[in-house]
């Protein structure tokens, strides 16, 4: 059976997904309800998973068609389920995430601040490298994405700071490229003297020793900041050298800067947070007394040495995704650890919160 999408537009709809395939649907709607139209006359059910499970309504031509409740704005992955399986709707662009390739709309893109991640003609832009390299720790070759800014090739002479910039769970290196426009970011931001030029490198955070134990640390630590110290024209220095993520990677990022200071001064973690002892969403470390002094080897027992070894701690959240970020933030404060707090408005965990976050914390890095 073929799943596809009509080019007919229904006239109350406001504009299509701008990651249809040549289509007209998924239509975005001036609500932010998003409404999807199948061609499929023989199958038995269709049902849209975004969020929340729409079964489509088929009429006498063979469309099948739903509309969703109103989604907050930004990026939002979705499937087609037929016959108890989930697909990737043939009519859109394919996005790594969910641990698959799914489909994705973007909803509101219009209406929100999207100047700040969208490419313009007189803005220089930077070049995005697909780079293979061999894993000691892992003993596999694995690839890494690399950022450098406008400029790298035409000035060998000049060495950058460089942010290590992780996924979230189910994506991989490629989404802070394809999903969070991570490039463009910084290429608007340091085009207008607002960021500092940096390269940025985005690993797949998901690392194994050959015995299939968990390495994701080891070998970001013996294999990839080597690597990328050896093959870029890097600043070599912890003062120059920050960690970052999103939800699963904000841990990742956390686990990395807390854990080897020697090599980290800027940490920041997007709608994550710092996981202390046993994963535990009522209790996850950092409210127990006890567990936040002895983490990392005491590293939050002396503040006043804390607040002078890291130049910045930044964490964020979006506004639908509730107070646990803020309250970490705020008993960082009172154990007298400085840290900054941003939340996205109006959005929830996804790409556009992702997006801001990083778009803020950008502006504050290497300064």
């Amino acid at each position: 059976m073929i799943l596809m999408l009509s080019v007919s537009a229904l006239a109350w709809a406001q504009h299509p997904s701008d990651y249809n395939a040549g289509g007209s649907f998924p239509q975005i709607n001036a609500d932010n309800s998003v409404t999807f139209r199948v061609n499929s006359p023989d199958a038995k059910a269709i049902t849209v998973d975004l969020g929340g499970r729409y079964p489509m309504a088929k009429d006498a031509g063979g469309f099948w068609t739903a509309t969703t409740a109103p989604q907050v704005p930004g990026f939002h992955y979705y499937s087609l389920i037929v016959g108890g399986q989930s697909f990737a709707d043939p009519a859109t662009r394919t996005f790594y995430g969910m641990s698959r390739y799914a489909s994705a709309v973007e909803v509101n893109e219009e209406a929100v601040d999207a100047d700040f991640y969208t490419p313009k003609k007189d803005v220089p832009q930077g070049a995005v490298r697909s780079v293979r390299f061999w894993s000691d720790v892992c003993q596999q070759y694995r690839r890494m994405y690399v950022y450098t800014p406008a400029g790298y090739e035409q000035n060998p002479g000049k060495r950058y700071p460089v942010l290590y910039l992780q996924h979230g769970g189910g994506e991989d290196e490629t989404g802070w490229i394809y999903q969070g426009f991570a490039d463009v970011i910084l290429d608007n931001l340091i085009a207008k003297g607002e960021a500092e030029p940096m390269i940025i490198v985005m690993n797949w955070g998901v690392a194994s020793r050959p015995d299939g134990t968990e390495a994701f640390d080891q070998m970001m630590v013996e294999d990839v900041i080597p690597f990328v110290d050896k093959r870029f024209r890097t600043i070599a220095d912890r003062d120059h050298r920050a960690v970052a993520g999103l939800s699963w990677g904000a841990k990742q990022a956390y686990d990395l800067g807390f854990g080897y200071k020697d090599l980290f001064s800027w940490v920041a973690g997007f709608s994550g947070i710092i996981v202390i002892g046993e994963f535990n969403t009522r209790n996850p470390g950092f409210k127990d007394p006890e567990q936040f002094a002895s983490a990392w080897n005491g590293l939050f027992k002396n503040p006043v040495a804390f607040n002078s070894d890291y130049h910045l701690v930044f964490c964020t959240t979006g506004e639908a995704e509730g107070k646990l970020i803020e309250e970490m933030h705020d008993i960082l404060l009172a154990n007298g650890i400085q840290n900054e707090y941003y939340c996205s408005p109006g959005t929830a965990h996804e790409w556009l919160s992702w997006r801001r976050s990083l778009y803020q914390f950008a502006k504050k890095l290497f300064k």
